[in-house]
């Protein structure tokens, strides 16, 4: 294998294992030049093993879906800043919904170090409600539905069915990608249906996103920006993307 080839099959893994990589993380890591290191990640893209961000990359997950144990591993402390941004909205004796995603899992988790004297939590995730359930002051409502075990996500209509009862009122919404043109969208349709109907019952929606899922699409779309009260993401989003999605009106927390 040559030196370059090398290089990349470095690059990539390295997106395996953290999700995302900086143009400057290559320059550090293998001691090349940012034009070296811009050139493979437009050979890599080209191959579709990534999409180009702001100064760098994230894994192409549009064809393939991480698996979730993986996902958990990927960027946690973002997570758990966003998770603390979130937990702030929250208020005592509020309905809130949580969908399904890596990041909620920091939210409950969050709600778990810290907990209300009165909550209503709405959940379709398996995993969600198993970490909350048996929270003293915590009202548990999951959807019921058909489990997908690469989400540990509850949807299709049943799931539907329940939300149609329920109004909420806010919404912590995870997806696989958020752009601006396109919107939030997810790698399962069903899934971006039952999220969909979620949001559609609440009467704020918060969308949950470090920077590596931001400027970038998977398969399904979950919904536009119409119903987003905010966006909840992390301290390392790029200057010129936050500018840009503050100029489109988009709130940015």
């Amino acid at each position: 294998m040559s030196k370059t080839a090398s290089r990349r099959e470095g690059i990539v893994q390295r997106l395996r294992d953290q999700g995302s990589i900086t143009v400057g993380d290559i320059i550090n890591q293998f001691q090349v030049s940012e034009a070296t290191a811009r050139r493979d990640l437009e050979t890599l893209e080209q191959d579709k093993k990534l999409i180009r961000t702001f100064g760098g990359a994230v894994l192409d997950t549009v064809r393939t879906e991480i698996p979730f144990y993986r996902k958990m591993e990927m960027n946690p402390e973002e997570k758990k800043e966003i998770a603390e941004k979130a937990y702030g909205i929250i208020r005592e004796g509020d309905v809130i919904g949580l969908t399904g995603g890596t990041t909620n899992m920091f939210v409950a988790r969050r709600i778990i170090q810290q907990p209300f004297d009165r909550l209503t939590v709405v959940t379709n995730a398996l995993n969600i409600g198993f970490e909350l359930a048996g929270l003293p002051g915590l009202e548990l409502i999951m959807t019921g539905g058909v489990n997908r075990t690469q989400s540990y996500e509850l949807s299709g209509p049943m799931a539907d069915a329940t939300l149609e009862r329920i109004t909420i009122q806010k919404t912590f919404l995870g997806a696989d990608g958020v752009e601006l043109n396109r919107g939030l969208t997810t790698f399962n349709e069903i899934e971006a249906n039952t999220n969909r109907q979620m949001m559609r019952q609440s009467l704020e929606t918060y969308v949950l996103a470090d920077h590596t899922k931001l400027n970038r699409s998977s398969l399904y779309l979950i919904e536009g920006w119409q119903r987003v009260n905010a966006l909840i993401t992390d301290s390392r989003i790029p200057p010129e993307l936050k500018k840009t999605y503050l100029s489109a009106g988009i709130q940015l927390l």
